[in-house]
């Protein structure tokens, strides 16, 4: 186990602001593909479509990527997500491997690289084995590897996809994008690179490839809905697994290892689970927000410094509000969906339907055809099929990626407003020098830990009364 020590000026090369600001600004009016609709649904021609200069981007997914050039991937994070984010890449095509892996742990580099011997008949040798925080550069420089998959903790993201980017790989990313304005804008750079050297930049944002996710933005998009005017978007579940700290830990160890329960690592939940809700807004709706007030609080969670439950009231362009609710906490009713609002009717996730304002069923997702017509269904392997049909048909992809920027610096806006408890505005938020990143990354001991990494309060407390 690599036991060196880097700083935050060493590990973040910040990108240039102007360039930066303009990506993520231009993520409302810009698209990287332009594609219409495969295939028009029964709506066309009875509603009026919505206005958008962002293409409306439909993926062709069938139950194998198109067949091509063999593809050789790098693995940069080895853990549970990694693990599974490997096993969705090899079923999405034929002709793919995994050449090289990098991770801080030893133990959770061999489990993967044993599955992928005794599962996969895939042998990883020993020269692309890399740990250590700046581990993933070897992957990313190592000329074998034409695909790199990224499946760290979220504040790493940006840095590490952009440096794929910069030597020249294609780049699979889990979301979140960034869980602050300086990891964002850094992974809004990578994005333009991408586009100027024709690579395709991928993330994690499975709902773009569930089928009935992508029928359903057609429909909102065609004008099904109408005009939409407000939405509600919801991630609310039980607790969250979390790990108990073993003595021989250091405490930089223990975070890593139980990184979603860190902010500095993951965000928060509000960016680690939400973004997935609110990017379905921001997918469907092509609408940048404006502000964000929120509230929060840590009541039952257990472990780390993170909140267990948020509030938050997002206006977006043209005076469109959301709310957004995440949760993590037990004995509660749950509920994970997005519902958005239209001047004609509302759709929901939670059926995958639209009813029009008199409640009469207007379309509804048709699940058993989608069976009958596709063995392979399963969004998490949906995702790097197109990914993988891209790179083979040598097109560049970064539409979804430019959206989970928006999405991710909403989160992160949301978070920022629940801590303090003032409202967060889009066009000051951006250019912020906010970032979560520790002075320096080491695997020791951090000083004054334990007063250090406590949860926010926000507000103050009530004065006396006399």
């Amino acid at each position: 186990m690599s036991k060196e020590k880097i700083s935050r000026r060493e590990f973040v090369t910040r990108s240039t602001l102007l360039g930066a600001v303009g990506a993520i600004g231009g993520v409302a009016g810009t698209g990287s593909i332009v594609s219409s609709c495969s295939g028009s649904s029964e709506s066309t021609g009875k509603y009026q479509p919505l206005q958008s200069d962002i293409p409306v981007y439909i993926p062709e997914t069938g139950d194998k990527a198109i067949d091509g050039k063999n593809i050789r991937a790098g693995i940069i994070g080895c853990g549970n997500r990694g693990s599974g984010a490997i096993r969705n890449f090899l079923d999405a095509a034929d002709g793919i491997t995994v050449v090289a892996m990098a991770d801080i742990f030893q133990d959770r580099l061999e489990t993967l690289r044993g599955y992928l011997r005794e599962k996969r008949n895939i042998e990883v040798s020993d020269s692309k084995i890399h740990y250590g925080f700046d581990a993933y550069k070897k992957v990313c420089e190592d000329p074998d590897v034409d695909l790199v998959i990224v499946t760290t903790p979220s504040i790493f993201h940006a840095i590490q996809a952009r440096y794929g980017i910069e030597q020249g790989k294609h780049v699979f990313c889990e979301k979140a994008a960034g869980i602050d304005p300086v990891s964002c804008r850094a992974f809004s750079v990578a994005v333009k690179q991408a586009q100027a050297k024709g690579l395709c930049l991928q993330t994690g944002a499975q709902r773009h490839h569930q089928r009935a996710y992508v029928e359903s933005y057609k429909r909102v998009r065609e004008g099904m809905i109408g005009k939409i005017v407000s939405g509600v978007v919801k991630w609310n579940q039980g607790a969250m697994s979390y790990r108990k700290r073993r003595p021989e830990w250091t405490d930089m160890e223990y975070m890593l290892r139980d990184f979603f329960s860190w902010n500095w690592l993951c965000g928060d939940h509000v960016i680690d689970q939400l973004v997935h809700n609110i990017d379905v807004f921001t997918w469907f709706s092509h609408l940048k927000p404006v502000s964000v007030l929120g509230m929060g609080s840590q009541l039952q969670r257990r472990t780390g410094d993170i909140f267990d439950n948020f509030c938050l009231d997002i206006v977006y362009e043209g005076g469109v509000r959301v709310n957004a609710q995440a949760r993590q906490i037990e004995g509660c009713d749950n509920d994970i969906s997005e519902t958005i609002i239209g001047t004609k009717g509302v759709w929901t996730s939670k059926d995958m339907s639209i009813v029009d304002n008199d409640g009469n069923l207007v379309w509804k997702y048709d699940y058993d055809a989608e069976k009958e017509n596709y063995q392979q269904r399963d969004p998490y392997v949906l995702e790097h099929m197109d990914l993988i049909n891209h790179i083979r048909s040598g097109k560049s992809l970064t539409l979804e990626a430019e959206t989970l920027v928006t999405s991710s610096l909403t989160g992160a806006m949301g978070r920022e407003s629940a801590y303090t408890g003032k409202e967060y505005r889009w066009d000051e938020f951006l250019v912020s020098d906010l970032s979560l990143m520790p002075e320096e990354l080491h695997l020791g001991n951090v000083k004054d830990f334990a007063t250090k990494y406590v949860p926010p309060k926000m507000g103050k407390l009530a004065p006396d009364m006399n």
